[in-house]
């Protein structure tokens, strides 16, 4: 691929939006910036749990983000559309490993600039530092609104609580397997009164649900209904 055309695709990238070319230019000449074609795997490209000493840009395609709790009992799956960037909050700090796995949905561009290279050519540009702590506290802002789950209420809105808990993005469809039962654990509820609320919610379209699945197609709704309900 040519330089000036990586050149154009990186620009576009979430940190890297507003660096000049001489900047890019000088991470290339050291680092090699090299966009790959990573083809549909049924392994996954990064695993939860795995320690993160890169930056990885997702430049365009989609992975399939994967989550399970760390009890065992309840995963989340959603898509991550390009161009951004896996979980960089998790090159640094004192845990750096990747809360979700990610799997390649269909072909897609993948970059990846290490660590060190992080630190001696990105971090030297004050554009990149600003646009890095930026996404970085856009992040704990959705993550502290996220960790505000609360047990209090009716059944219908601890389970709606729960499931906004579990995602933070927006963007497309979201699968929460779990067990009607450990939900109901999980909420302090029986399982009546949980069936009845997520039923309750399927039938006003904001939710659909399956054996140990509850899918929403659109989370925007969902908060949507909860606002008009509980606000």
């Amino acid at each position: 691929m040519e330089i000036k055309v990586i050149y154009d695709l990186l620009t576009r990238m979430p940190l890297l939006q507003g660096i000049n070319g001489l900047d890019l230019a000088r991470l290339e000449e050291h680092a090699g910036l090299q966009i790959e074609a990573v083809p549909p795997l049924r392994h996954p490209l990064i695993r939860q749990g795995q320690t993160c000493r890169e930056l990885i840009f997702l430049v365009s395609g989609r992975f399939v983000k994967q989550m399970k709790s760390a009890d065992g009992v309840y995963e989340t799956q959603e898509t991550v559309a390009g161009p951004t960037v896996i979980e960089p909050e998790k090159l640094y700090g004192l845990h750096c490993a990747y809360s979700n796995s990610y799997f390649c949905e269909e072909e897609c561009q993948v970059m990846h600039v290490e660590k060190a290279d992080v630190g001696k050519y990105l971090m030297k540009s004050e554009i990149f530092r600003m646009n890095y702590l930026n996404l970085i506290s856009a992040k704990v802002s959705r993550l502290e609104s996220a960790l505000q789950f609360r047990k209090q209420g009716t059944p219908l809105e601890k389970v709606i609580n729960f499931i906004l808990a579990n995602f933070t993005s927006d963007e497309g469809e979201k699968l929460l397997t779990i067990k009607m039962n450990d939900l109901a654990e999980y909420l302090d509820e029986t399982r009546l009164t949980v069936s009845n609320a997520l039923n309750q919610l399927e039938a006003s379209h904001v939710v659909s649900l399956r054996r140990k699945e509850v899918r929403i197609p659109d989370i925007s709704s969902l908060k949507k209904y909860r606002n008009e309900h509980f606000s």
